[in-house]
C-alpha cells in the first residue's frame, strides 16, 4: 500500500521513565503545532548553529581521497607516521584538526592530541584532550569533548565520547545536553550516559537530572529527547489551567503514531470539580483522496450533576459525552466528492459546549450542525446534494427545519456576447419531532421545494473604464406544503395576518413564478496625486443598478431557510433582500454608489471610501412573516464603508448605516490599529440599534436593545524578551464587561514562560443567567526538551468569547 504522510503532530519534546521497566513517556507541544521540536532556528538565537553538510549526490564519503597537511611530518620505524603543528585532515565533507596526530599504517589507528576539531557535516566535536580513531572502522573515542549537532541547537559536553558505525552512533558518558546558546544555559540536562543514533528521531539518556542554572530540579532514571523534527509514539505536553467552573483542569495526551497515514491521540482530562474525562482523536488518510478525523470524549459522571442543579436537571444522570466525525473523499480526479461533518452530544445536554469548550463541531445559534454532502463537478456544471440536520443546545429554541436532502444542479455557459446560467434546487424540509423543546408544543409545518432559475446575462457595454450589463432571470418555485392542525404557537403567531387574524399558511401545492430584470453599470476615473513621490493615483468609481421584480403575495409559504439580511454597501447592489428562497422580494429600485480609492507609488491601496443608497420607486410589499408590517420607506439606509492605511503602522476602518428618513444611525463599527515590530494595539467599537446580544443568549428577547460595545486589544514588548498582551471588551449600553484578558510572556532562545488571567461571562443555555468565569493559565517551556502548561508557543489577541479581527480589507501588502 502506498504510504501518505499526515500533517505532522510535532512530537515529542521529552520522554520520561520513572523506572527502567516502565514505558517511556513523552512531552510535546500542542497538537498540530508548527514549530520544530528542537526550537526555531532564527538568526537572533541560533546563528552559531552550523548547517548540515552532505556528500555530493552519488558520492561515498568513505571513498573520497584523504588529504593531510601539517607543519612537520616524521615517519618512524614500524610504519608509524607522526604529524605535528596545525594538523589538518580532509576527506570530502569531513574535517579534522589537531596539534598532534599519530597514524599507524598497519592498524590504521589514529591518535590525536590538543586543539582537536572534528566535523563530518552532521556533528562538530572539539576537545583539548585526546582522540583515538580507526580509519577503516571509523570508530572514534574522545576525552572531554564538546559537541554541536548541525541544523539543530542541540549541543553539550561529555567526559567521554564514543562514535561508531561511521559516526552514525554517538555515546557520551558524563554528558550534558542543552539547546540554549553559549553563555545562556538556563537549563541543562546532565546524564550518566547519552546515546544518539542520527538515523532515529530521539536520543536516549540514563541517570539524568534537569538543572535550571546551577540548581538540580528533577531526576530521570531514563529520558529521551528529540534530535529530529518527526513524529513518535509517546506522551504529548500536559496542559494545565485553573477555572471557576471546572477548578483545576489538567490534560495529559498520549500520541500513538500508528503509521505514516494513521495516528491517534488519547487524552485524559482531569477536572477536580467535574471528574475524569477521556478524549480520543483518530486521524486517517489511506490515500490523499480519502481523509478524516474521528473524535470522541466521555465524562462518566459529572460531579456537578444533581437533579436540583438547573443547568443539568434535564439529564437523568451525570453521564456526558460528545462525538465528532469529519471526512472527505474525492474520486475520479476530484470530480466526485463526499463529505461528512457530524457532531452530537447527549440529548438535552444543553450546556456541554459552555462547560467543556471542545474545539470541534460546527455550532451556529445554539445548534450543532450535522451535515452529509456529495457532489459531482465538471468544468461548466455540477450536481451536489446535502443532508443537514441539527441538534439543539437550548431548551427554549424552536426546532429548525432540516434538509432531508437538498439537491442542486448548476450549469454555466459563456458565449461571445452572453452568459447563460441555470440554477436549480430540490429540497425536502422536515424536522426531528422527537427532540421537542419547551417551545415545541405542537408540530411544525414541512414542505418539499423545487426551485428553477435560468439566468441570461448580456453585456451591453464593455470598454476600458466603464461597463453596462443587463441580466434577465426567471424564478419558478413550487412548494408541496403540509400544515398540521396542532401548529406550534410560535409559528401560528408569526403567520397570522395582523388585519384579518387568519392563518396565512396554506396546505398543498403552492407555486410562484417571478421574472427579474437587472441593469448594472459603472465607470472608473483616475488621476495622479502629489502624494507618494508624485506617483500616487486616486480613482473615482460611480456605479448604479436598476432592479425590477414584480410583487407576488408569498404569505402562504412557510419560512424554511430564509432570513432578512442586514443592509450594507455591498448588499444594496444585490438582487436579493432576503437570504434564502422562501421570500423573493418585489423590487422597483435604483441603487447608486460611489467608491474612491488611493494607491501609492508601488500600487498598494492606501485608502478606500464607499457610499451607497437605494431608492424605492415602489416600496416593497413582501414581508418575511405575515405578522410583520409592510415597509413604507422610500429610501434604504445610507451605507458607508471606509478603510485606510494611513502610514505603514497606522490602520483605520469605519462603517455606518444611516436612516435618512428617521435621521438616526442604525448601525456602525470602527477600528483604529497601530502595528510596528512586536507592538500591536487596536481600539474598536460597534453599534447596532435594537440589537440582540446573541453572544450570550440568542433566544433571550429580554436582552433585545441597542448594542453598543467597545474593545481594546494590545500586544506590546515591555523589555527585550518580555511581552505583554491583553484584551478588554465592554458593552456600554448594558454596562457589563464582556471579556477581559491580560497576560505576560518571557521568551528567550531556549525557554519561555507564559502567564495569563481572563474573566468572561460564562453563558448558561438553561437558566439564561451568566456566571462570572475566571481562568488562570500557565505555560513553562524548555525549547527542545519539553513544555508544561496550556496553549502553544505563541500568544494571540483572541479572548474566550471574541476573536481578534483585522477589518482592514485593502489590496496590497499590509
Amino acid at each position: 500500500m502506498t504510504k501518505w504522510t499526515l500533517g505532522y503532530r510535532y512530537p515529542i519534546a521529552l520522554t520520561i521513565s520513572l523506572a527502567p521497566a516502565l514505558t517511556p513517556m513523552m512531552v510535546q507541544a500542542a497538537p498540530f503545532e508548527a514549530p520544530p521540536a528542537t526550537g526555531i532556528l532564527d538568526s537572533l538565537c541560533y546563528d552559531y548553529v552550523p548547517k548540515i553538510e552532505k556528500p555530493a549526490s552519488g558520492q561515498d564519503a568513505n571513498a573520497q581521497p584523504v588529504e593531510v597537511d601539517a607543519d612537520r611530518l616524521e615517519a618512524k620505524q614500524g610504519g608509524t607516521a607522526v604529524y605535528e603543528g596545525d594538523v589538518k585532515v580532509r576527506q570530502g565533507v569531513r574535517k579534522f584538526d589537531s596539534d598532534y596526530a599519530q597514524l599507524d599504517q598497519k592498524s590504521r589507528d589514529v591518535i590525536a592530541i590538543g586543539n582537536i576539531y572534528y566535523n563530518d557535516g552532521q556533528v562538530t566535536v572539539t576537545s583539548d584532550k585526546t582522540l583515538k580513531s580507526n580509519l577503516d572502522t571509523k570508530n572514534s573515542e574522545l576525552e572531554e569533548g564538546k559537541y554541536q549537532v548541525h541544523g539543530s541547537p542541540v549541543r553539550g559536553f561529555a567526559k567521554r565520547v564514543v562514535m561508531t558505525n561511521n559516526n552514525q552512533n554517538i555515546t557520551m558518558e558524563g554528558a550534558q545536553y542543552t539547546t540554549c546558546p553559549p553563555g545562556q544555559e538556563v537549563w541543562t540536562l546532565k546524564a550518566g550516559s547519552i546515546d544518539i543514533d542520527q538515523k532515529e528521531v530521539f536520543g536516549e539518556a540514563w541517570n539524568a537530572s534537569l538543572w535550571l542554572y546551577d540548581y538540580p530540579v528533577f531526576y530521570f532514571p531514563y529520558i529521551n529527547f528529540p534530535i529530529k523534527d518527526e513524529r513518535k509514539t509517546g506522551l504529548l505536553y500536559p496542559g494545565y489551567k485553573q477555572s471557576s467552573s471546572n477548578g483545576m483542569d489538567i490534560t495529559q495526551p498520549f500520541y500513538w503514531n500508528i503509521a505514516p497515514n494513521y495516528d491517534a491521540t488519547i487524552t485524559s482530562r482531569f477536572m477536580d470539580k467535574r471528574g475524569l474525562m477521556e478524549q480520543v482523536e483518530f486521524r486517517y488518510m489511506p490515500d490523499p483522496a480519502h481523509a478524516g478525523i474521528l473524535y470522541f470524549e466521555n465524562l462518566a459522571d459529572d460531579k456537578q450533576y444533581s437533579p436540583s442543579n438547573p443547568s443539568l436537571a434535564s439529564l437523568s444522570d451525570g453521564h456526558r459525552y460528545m462525538m465528532n466525525v469529519r471526512h472527505g473523499s474525492a474520486l475520479m480526479d476530484g470530480s466526485l466528492r463526499f463529505g461528512i461533518d457530524y457532531t452530537q452530544v447527549r440529548d438535552k445536554d444543553y450546556n456541554y459546549f459552555n462547560d467543556f469548550s471542545p474545539q470541534v463541531g460546527t455550532q451556529v445559534d445554539s445548534q450543532l450542525q450535522q451535515s452529509f454532502t456529495a457532489g459531482y463537478y465538471q468544468h461548466n456544471w455540477n450536481l451536489t446534494s446535502e443532508v443537514r440536520r441539527y441538534q439543539i443546545l437550548s431548551p427554549y429554541a424552536l426546532l429548525p427545519h432540516e434538509m432531508l436532502p437538498r439537491i442542486d444542479y448548476n450549469y454555466f455557459q459563456q458565449g461571445k456576447w452572453f452568459d447563460l446560467a441555470w440554477n436549480s434546487e430540490l429540497t425536502k424540509f422536515g424536522y426531528n419531532s422527537g427532540s421537542a423543546t419547551i417551545q415545541q408544543a405542537g408540530e411544525r409545518y414541512t414542505a418539499t421545494r423545487l426551485h428553477l432559475a435560468p439566468t441570461l446575462t448580456v453585456p451591453l457595454v464593455d470598454a476600458p473604464g466603464y461597463y453596462l450589463t443587463s441580466q434577465y432571470k426567471l424564478m419558478f418555485t413550487s412548494y408541496n406544503q403540509e400544515v398540521p392542525d396542532n401548529l406550534v404557537s410560535q409559528d401560528r403567531s408569526r403567520f397570522t395576518d395582523a388585519d384579518s387574524k387568519q392563518l396565512t399558511l396554506k396546505e398543498g401545492t403552492i407555486t410562484r413564478t417571478l421574472p427579474s430584470f437587472r441593469l448594472k453599470g459603472g465607470a472608473n476615473f483616475d488621476r495622479p496625486l502629489d502624494w507618494y513621490d508624485g506617483k500616487g493615483t486616486q480613482t473615482l468609481e460611480p456605479e448604479f443598478q436598476y432592479l425590477y421584480i414584480p410583487y407576488k403575495n408569498q404569505d402562504e409559504i412557510g419560512i424554511y431557510d430564509t432570513t432578512t439580511t442586514r443592509q450594507d454597501y455591498y448588499s444594496l447592489f444585490s438582487d436579493r433582500r432576503f437570504a434564502g428562497l422562501d421570500r423573493i422580494s418585489d423590487a422597483n429600485r435604483v441603487t447608486v454608489g460611489l467608491t474612491s480609492r488611493v494607491y501609492d507609488n508601488v500600487g498598494d491601496e492606501r485608502l478606500r471610501l464607499a457610499v451607497a443608497q437605494a431608492f424605492e420607486m415602489t416600496p416593497p410589499k413582501v414581508r418575511l412573516y405575515s405578522s410583520d408590517p409592510e415597509s413604507t420607506n422610500a429610501r434604504s439606509l445610507l451605507s458607508f464603508e471606509g478603510d485606510a492605511r494611513i502610514t505603514d503602522e497606522w490602520f483605520a476602518h469605519a462603517g455606518t448605516q444611516y436612516d435618512t428618513s428617521e435621521g438616526e444611525f442604525t448601525a456602525g463599527n470602527g477600528a483604529v490599529e497601530y502595528r510596528t515590530g512586536k507592538l500591536t494595539t487596536q481600539v474598536n467599537y460597534r453599534y447596532i440599534k435594537d440589537g440582540n446580544l446573541d453572544y450570550r443568549y440568542p433566544t433571550n428577547t429580554a436582552l433585545a436593545e441597542d448594542l453598543s460595545q467597545a474593545g481594546l486589544v494590545m500586544m506590546a514588548p515591555i523589555a527585550d524578551q518580555w511581552q505583554m498582551y491583553g484584551g478588554y471588551y465592554r458593552d456600554i449600553k448594558q454596562d457589563v464587561n464582556i471579556d477581559r484578558k491580560i497576560g505576560v510572556k518571557y521568551d528567550s532562545c531556549c525557554w519561555s514562560i507564559n502567564m495569563s488571567l481572563e474573566w468572561h461571562n460564562q453563558p448558561d443555555n438553561v437558566t439564561l443567567k451568566p456566571t462570572s468565569e475566571k481562568v488562570i493559565g500557565l505555560q513553562f517551556e524548555m525549547k527542545g526538551l519539553g513544555s508544561v502548561g496550556t496553549g502553544g508557543r505563541s500568544v494571540t489577541l483572541d479572548t474566550e468569547l471574541l476573536p481578534y479581527v483585522r477589518p482592514f480589507n485593502l489590496k496590497g501588502q499590509q
